[in-house]
């Protein structure tokens, strides 16, 4: 995937005719995520998720003008997909809600392996596409958190906050990863941000 065949992010194509049915949408996304997940970018293609989704190619092409279209639109449903943080309660129990649904969704999960895809390909532009759909979402979430908790004073007022973020994630794809071990399963959540913000609430000096 090169930088020239990367669809513009928009909305799915619409072609003229009869409306959409809207349900076939989310099935083709689903099934597309599904194809991604166990094939990898390289092997993906439009023919499989056709064929999961029970929909014939012409329709995949009435709303997704090409292989591009459909993967761009695939990745952005994993990130509409990710975590949110509640609006109300103290910085540790917002950590604490965002950072458990990102340990969960870890290398087992669709989303995980997609990730691991991305990772071991080497084509740049497909690398910039996962993070800017995938990735700067979940990113921005947390920078978000970290600026309230400093301006609540619940964090040190001279932190990077771009630093921050990935001391908050690290810990969670480690977990998630081996999360088959006694040593990592026994570790929860609210252990690692109790930690972590214990260094970030230190005083200076």
């Amino acid at each position: 995937m090169s930088a020239a065949t990367v669809a513009p992010h928009g909305p799915p194509f619409k072609g003229k005719g009869r409306p959409r049915d809207e349900r076939l949408d989310v099935e083709i996304g689903a099934a597309a995520v599904a194809v991604l997940a166990e094939q990898g970018f390289d092997r993906f293609s439009v023919e499989e998720v056709a064929l999961r989704a029970g929909v014939a190619k012409t329709t995949i092409y009435r709303r997704f003008p090409s292989r591009s279209a459909l993967i761009e639109a695939a990745l952005g449903q994993l990130g509409d997909e990710g975590p949110s943080a509640p609006l109300a309660g103290t910085l540790r129990d917002r950590l604490i809600t965002v950072l458990s649904v990102i340990r969960q969704n870890t290398p087992g999960s669709p989303r995980g392996r997609i990730l691991m895809h991305a990772m071991a390909s080497a084509d740049p532009d497909l690398a910039l596409l996962v993070h800017e759909r995938v990735l700067a979402p979940r990113a921005g979430l947390l920078r978000s958190l970290v600026a309230d908790g400093i301006a609540s004073g619940e964090l040190r007022n001279d932190l990077d906050v771009d630093a921050v973020v990935p001391i908050l994630v690290g810990p969670m794809l480690y977990l998630g990863m081996w999360r088959m071990r006694e040593s990592a399963r026994r570790v929860s959540v609210d252990d690692v941000v109790d930690l972590i913000m214990a260094g970030l609430t230190r005083a200076n000096g």
